[in-house]
């Protein structure tokens, strides 16, 4: 665990703060943000469509998801809302698919970063978090790695969205949205909202 000021970049209490952990879900930060990285080198925009792959869209049985089909076209940015606040894997894929070509590649843009950024207890394997024994960061790791998603203004505002509507696509009429951050609604647990939270991810 960590608390930091984000302020003043200092730490204000850790425990264990440096033990290699599986983020599972947590990972998703840094599948935005290597996108965001992406979009801010004019590699592609929030409005470039793209279309699901039927690999992009199989899925473990239990996967969060937010339902995207084989064939379906949606933008880079209700991608990400899909990727942070549902949770959704197959968008993970999809994002990855877009920027890189395929998991594979994207995973080392996403390694990459991490080294980037200092993560020196992290290694990443995929861009939904589900479980891989090489797979794992720290605590202060994902502070390091949430600080930098957070300079992004579409990121911030994703990440405090309890809910969001996903427009009808060529495939699909609209669906509603749910995070899964209990802390800024109540829908998968009630009692834990918090007025002050902004985000960001749930693991």
């Amino acid at each position: 665990a960590i608390i930091v000021d984000g302020d003043h970049n200092e730490v204000l209490y850790d425990y264990n703060a440096h033990q290699r952990m599986y983020p599972a879900s947590v990972t998703k930060i840094m599948t935005s943000l290597v996108v965001l990285d992406a979009i801010d080198k004019g590699e592609l925009t929030l409005e470039t469509p793209v279309t699901a792959s039927a690999a992009a869209v199989t899925l473990p049985e239990g996967s969060s998801t937010a339902g995207i089909k084989e064939g379906e076209v949606l933008t880079i940015e209700q991608l990400l809302y899909c990727d942070l606040v549902p949770s959704a894997n197959e968008a993970c894929n999809i994002l990855a698919e877009a920027v890189s070509g395929s998991n594979q590649e994207f995973v080392k843009r996403m390694n990459d970063k991490a080294a980037e950024l200092g993560m020196t207890d992290t290694n990443f394997t995929n861009p939904h978090g589900l479980h891989d024994p090489n797979h794992y960061t720290t605590a202060y790791d994902i502070y390091l790695m949430a600080a930098a998603a957070m300079k992004y203004d579409i990121f911030r505002t994703i990440v405090s969205t309890p809910v969001y509507t996903l427009p009808a696509t060529n495939l699909s009429d609209s669906r509603t949205l749910h995070t899964t951050n209990s802390l800024l609604s109540n829908w998968y647990a009630i009692g834990y909202t918090y007025s002050k939270a902004i985000g960001i991810k749930t693991g």
